[in-house]
């Protein structure tokens, strides 16, 4: 399964990714269970906010917006360097 974080190869069954460590698969709206991407902040059928909040602990990229785990330095999306 390829991450869609960092675009890395993982082996099938796979739960987390084995270069960023994010969250493989797709996971659900908690409010009408639409599935989204794992890095999607907002669910694009109704508009939930997805980001759980002990995410929210992690450092945001001004350049994509992707949350990145606490203590990132580089984005795990786009490999900016987070200010």
């Amino acid at each position: 399964m390829k991450c869609s974080a960092c675009g890395t190869l993982n082996n099938s069954g796979a739960v987390f990714c084995r270069q960023c460590g994010s969250k493989l698969g797709v996971s659900e709206c908690p409010k009408c269970k639409t599935v989204a991407e794992p890095d999607a902040q907002f669910c694009s059928k109704c508009g939930t906010r997805l980001v759980r909040s002990d995410e929210t602990a992690g450092r945001n990229c001004q350049s994509c917006g992707f949350v990145n785990p606490p203590g990132a330095n580089y984005c795990k999306r786009c490999n900016q360097k987070i200010l």
